[in-house]
């Protein structure tokens, strides 16, 4: 019963976080706010700036504010070498919240409905080949960060491996990002130019190896 609980309870907590952002919205809230200015703040906050943006960052998965437009952003106030390393910082540590409350109050609860055998087998594997499948989601763009993070913390992945495979797989995306981010104080340069392109082959990458995994299987068969 105290399983079932901790469980609906922190689905309950996700439904709060997203009603608010709805509240936000509807009540004109954001349409408000002067983002101008708050730019103008952080940057001139200097390191003040940056502990606040890792901060809004590590707890952002809380109120399930989508992580790329805060990426984005952080590579636009701070440019692209600080906007990285803010930006790594933050969703690591973000990332780390998220699984570690899913593991406390999710997992009990999600081991009494993981009934399909597929489901119980890729769990396993999860657990055997954690860093690998967790390396392997931080470098692929199509996988949802949070659904990530907190899909590992209802696995049997361990929290090393899933640790390392965050803080590694995230590098080229927050790069990619930020560079992008930083570029857009230049809208019409070479730099946003070639960020732009940067950030297609980026895109581009899943595409690109979904192909070459047809091809093989074609050449197999």
């Amino acid at each position: 019963m105290a399983r079932s609980k901790s469980l609906w309870l922190l689905v309950g907590w996700f439904l709060v976080a997203a009603a608010g952002l709805l509240v936000l919205q509807w009540t004109g809230v954001w349409a408000r706010m002067d983002l101008s200015r708050v730019t103008e703040w952080l940057r001139n906050s200097g390191p003040l700036g940056g502990l606040l943006y890792i901060i809004v960052y590590t707890l952002r998965p809380l109120v399930l504010f989508p992580a790329t437009p805060l990426t984005l952003y952080g590579g636009y106030v701070f440019g692209a070498f600080w906007g990285t390393v803010y930006d790594i910082i933050g969703a690591g540590a973000g990332a780390m919240l998220s699984f570690y409350i899913t593991r406390k109050w999710g997992r009990n609860g999600f081991q009494r409905i993981l009934r399909n055998k597929k489901l119980q087998s890729f769990d396993q594997k999860a657990e055997e080949k954690g860093f690998m499948v967790v390396l392997y989601m931080r470098l692929m763009p199509f996988f949802p960060f949070d659904g990530v993070s907190y899909g590992a913390g209802l696995s049997k992945i361990r929290f090393r491996d899933y640790t390392w495979g965050t803080l590694i797989g995230i590098i080229p995306g927050a790069v990619v990002y930020n560079v992008f981010g930083a570029s857009l104080q230049d809208i019409g340069s070479g730099k946003f130019y070639a960020a732009v392109g940067m950030y297609v082959l980026f895109a581009l990458i899943p595409l690109l190896l979904k192909r070459r995994q047809i091809v093989r299987a074609r050449n197999r068969a």
